[in-house]
C-alpha cells in the first residue's frame, strides 16, 4: 500500500467514526490516533491534520502520549489441548476505527 493509500484510507475511517460516533464529545479511539501519529513517518504534520481534520494540537498530544508501538504478531498461536480437555477460548477483534468483535 501507498504511502497517500495510507493516508486515504485513514481518512475514510475518521469520516466513518466522525458519522457513526454518539455526539461530538466522544474521544477519538486509541487507534485511529496511532494510525494518525504513524503516518509522521511520511507526511508532515500539517498535512495529516489538513486530511484528517484534525487540529495540531491534537496530533502533538496524540504523539507526546502514544508509547513505542510493541511488534504485534500478524498470527496467535493457540496452546494445543488434550482431546479430552474441554477448554473455552473468547477472542476480541479489535477494528482500525475503534469497533471491537468478541467470539
Amino acid at each position: 500500500m501507498s504511502n497517500s493509500d495510507l493516508l486515504s484510507t485513514l481518512s475514510t475511517a475518521f469520516e466513518c467514526w466522525r458519522s457513526n460516533r454518539n455526539g461530538r464529545q466522544v474521544p477519538t479511539p486509541n487507534t485511529l490516533r496511532e494510525q494518525a501519529v504513524g503516518l509522521l513517518e511520511h507526511y508532515s504534520s500539517s498535512k495529516i491534520t489538513s486530511v484528517l481534520r484534525i487540529s495540531g494540537s491534537q496530533l502533538k498530544q496524540w504523539r507526546n502520549s502514544i508509547s513505542p508501538p510493541v511488534n504485534n504478531p500478524q498470527f496467535v498461536h493457540l496452546p494445543i489441548l488434550a482431546p479430552s480437555t474441554q477448554t473455552t477460548f473468547n477472542v476480541e477483534l479489535k477494528f482500525f476505527q475503534g469497533d471491537t468483535m468478541s467470539l
